[in-house]
């Protein structure tokens, strides 16, 4: 069984996404067993920021061997912005990028590319939420999120119970901002270790998510993370408008 993090951001294209590098990420998730990564940074061409605009899969291709010679294997993988919500595609090359605009054009994606929607049901991030039933065809697995306690986990549960309902499988990630979130919640696949055998593993759900709960005190560091710690990422509303609002046409 391969141990999977379908979901990491580092600092390389985006400077303050998190406080480590991919080197630091791809040592402690080799301290941790993980046999394959996806450094899926951020993207959206429409966005008025140029950091968002960069290549995401330009990470992958620089650290790829130095994350061999931990053992780990990146598949190229990237978090895609669209106004209906955020898609991870995974083993996506750069020739694939240039033709999505939208979150219809996913259904030209070649059946070796993954389509996650990652934190479905999570409001205050850019969630795909009610427009998962209308764009399901464009989407072959949801993600369980690491982010919850013991006390509350009412976003993963809806996620459990609508990937039963579409009949996707579900995956477990740790969306990584910061290294400490690295471990909760991951993956486990029956596959060989190359990414179309990993991407086929989800797909005929042949794959285990492995959980538990965030203490409370790391779930509250955690939610300042995402909140108070940002104030622009407080509320998905804000954060559509005045980070990834499209630029209007001259």
């Amino acid at each position: 069984m391969l141990k999977i993090e379908f979901h990491c951001h580092t600092n390389y294209l985006h400077e303050n996404e998190t406080s480590y590098n991919p080197k630091q990420v791809i040592d402690y998730a080799a301290k941790l067993g993980y046999d394959i990564l996806c450094l899926s940074e951020h993207y959206s061409p429409i966005c008025t920021l140029e950091r968002f605009r960069r290549n995401p899969l330009q990470t992958t291709e620089d650290f790829k061997d130095y994350a061999k010679s931990k053992g780990i294997l990146l598949i190229p993988s990237t978090e895609y912005y669209f106004p209906e919500g955020e898609v991870l595609l995974v083993n996506i090359k750069k020739k694939h990028l240039q033709n999505i605009l939208t979150i219809e054009d996913l259904q030209n994606l070649p059946d070796s590319v993954l389509r996650i929607a990652p934190h479905p049901f999570y409001n205050m991030s850019n969630c795909l939420g009610k427009n998962l039933f209308k764009h399901k065809d464009n989407i072959d697995a949801l993600e369980y999120s690491f982010f919850y306690n013991r006390f509350y986990n009412k976003p993963n549960i809806k996620a459990e119970r609508v990937s039963k309902l579409l009949n996707k499988p579900i995956v477990g990630t740790s969306d990584l901002h910061d290294l400490s979130w690295l471990g909760y919640t991951y993956t486990l696949a029956d596959s060989k270790k190359t990414a179309n055998s990993i991407v086929k593993a989800v797909k005929t759900n042949n794959i285990s998510v492995i959980t538990r709960a965030l203490p409370l005190t790391k779930y509250l560091y955690t939610f300042y993370f995402h909140t108070l710690r940002d104030p622009i990422k407080f509320s998905r509303k804000l954060y559509s408008e005045f980070i990834l609002k499209p630029s209007k046409s001259p």
